[in-house]
C-alpha cells in the first residue's frame, strides 16, 4: 500500500520523458504533468498504475506506465516548548499527525497551554506560516479535524500557560529582591 512520504517510480515505455519520482505528499495526493492532485495513499501500486493510466490516456495513446515504491522519504518535525522531550525527531514512513508528534516528545507538561500550540510550516517560497491549534480539543476527540496531518520540517512550540508565565517572572523578576525570612517551629513555644 502507498502511504504518504512514499517516493513513487513511475516510468513510461514509450515515453521516457515523462518519468517522474514524485512524493506522496500529507494528503495522499501527488501531482504529474497529465494527472496533478492524484489520491494514491491506501492504494495499491497496481491500483495507482491503473490510475495514472487513466489519466494519461486523454494525452496519449498508450501510456504503458509502471509504477514502483522506490522508498520512503525521511521526515523531520521540530517540537519544543512544554512538551516531556523537545528535539527534532527524524523518521521515515507516514508523516505523525500533532497529536502522534506531541506524544513522540512525551506530551504536554503541567506548565504548557495545549490549547495555543504554535505550528510553523515552511512555504513554497522558504518562508514560514504560523498558525495556533488546539491540541487539547484534538486529543480529547472534541476537534478530530483538529489533530492534523503534519508536514516535512513543521516546527511546533508549545508555550507556557498564562500561570507558568506568572510564577517565572515570579521568580525571575521579585523572589530574588524578598527577603529570605526563615521559619522554625519550636514545640516548646506552644
Amino acid at each position: 500500500m502507498v502511504q504518504p512520504g512514499d517516493t513513487l517510480d513511475f516510468k513510461f515505455v514509450k515515453n521516457p520523458e515523462l518519468n517522474e519520482q514524485p512524493t506522496v505528499q500529507p494528503d495522499g495526493r501527488m501531482s504529474m504533468l497529465y494527472a496533478p492532485g492524484l489520491a494514491v495513499a491506501g492504494r495499491s501500486t497496481d491500483e495507482v498504475r491503473q490510475a495514472l493510466d487513466e489519466a494519461y490516456l486523454k494525452e496519449l495513446k498508450e501510456p504503458g506506465v509502471s509504477v514502483n515504491v522506490k522508498g520512503p522519504v525521511f521526515w523531520h518535525i521540530y517540537i519544543g516548548g512544554q512538551v516531556g522531550k523537545p528535539s527534532d525527531y527524524t523518521n521515515s514512513g507516514a508523516i505523525p499527525s500533532l497529536s502522534a508528534a506531541i506524544a513522540y516528545a512525551g506530551g504536554v507538561l503541567d506548565s504548557g497551554n495545549g490549547n495555543k500550540v504554535v505550528l510553523t510550516r515552511l512555504q513554497p517560497d522558504h518562508t514560514r506560516k504560523a498558525y495556533i491549534l488546539d491540541f487539547w480539543s484534538a486529543a480529547q476527540g472534541k476537534n478530530p479535524a483538529g489533530d492534523i496531518q503534519l508536514a516535512n520540517y513543521d516546527a511546533i512550540y508549545v508555550p507556557k500557560t498564562g500561570i507558568a508565565n506568572v510564577y517565572s517572572a515570579y521568580n525571575q523578576y521579585f523572589k530574588q529582591f524578598l527577603p529570605n525570612y526563615g521559619f522554625a517551629v519550636s514545640p516548646s513555644s506552644f
